[in-house]
């Protein structure tokens, strides 16, 4: 049973800590899409002095929407092993007849009650749809001025980026979804 422990809690330890690593690279690359959008913005006025090149500006924010929805998901996954290692770590050293640890105050299982938008709190609930949402918004918002700054520069081809933009940002919704989904661990008897 030892050998099993060790070997249940070095796999623990580490998607924890590939868990935390996934919510630093997130905030890093939510920190440079911030940089890249305010930056862009600031040079509004000169952006005509790049022409048709103006509708490849929103490329690297869908991409980083994608690389966001894909956090996410990573987050879900890594998040159900971790509640299971917790729930087999704790299986394994509770006295069978002495009394239960509340299991809902411990470990990932008490953060992911508290933030996960399937579980947490209805305000808190309300931040979390607030934070992602904007984000898509913004998104959004930001693809749509650029094609309106490069419409003179390409006329009637507006539409070409414009639908491909389209099509990225249904693809990356529909990635976002899934991502969101696959963090409802109540199949798994989660938080």
């Amino acid at each position: 049973m030892s050998d099993r422990l060790d070997v249940l809690t070095a796999i623990y330890q580490s998607d924890r800590a590939d868990r935390s690593s996934t919510l630093t690279v997130s905030l890093a690359t939510m920190g440079a899409a911030v940089t890249y959008l305010v930056g862009t913005i600031a040079f509004y006025d000169k952006l005509d002095l790049l022409g048709w090149a103006i509708s490849l500006l929103p490329f690297p924010l869908i991409c980083v929407l994608a690389f966001q929805a894909q956090m996410v998901n990573l987050a879900g996954v890594r998040a159900r092993s971790i509640l299971t290692l917790e729930k087999a770590l704790l299986d394994a050293v509770e006295p069978p007849n002495g009394p239960r640890l509340d299991r809902a105050v411990l470990g990932v299982t008490a953060s992911e009650r508290a933030s996960n938008p399937h579980t947490a709190a209805r305000w808190q609930r309300s931040a979390t749809l607030i934070a992602y949402l904007g984000v898509g918004l913004i998104d959004v918002l930001y693809v749509v001025l650029m094609l309106i700054k490069a419409a003179p520069h390409l006329s009637v081809w507006t539409a070409a980026p414009a639908t491909v933009y389209g099509v990225l940002l249904v693809l990356v919704a529909l990635a976002w979804h899934h991502s969101v989904t696959n963090l409802d661990f109540s199949a798994v008897g989660g938080p």
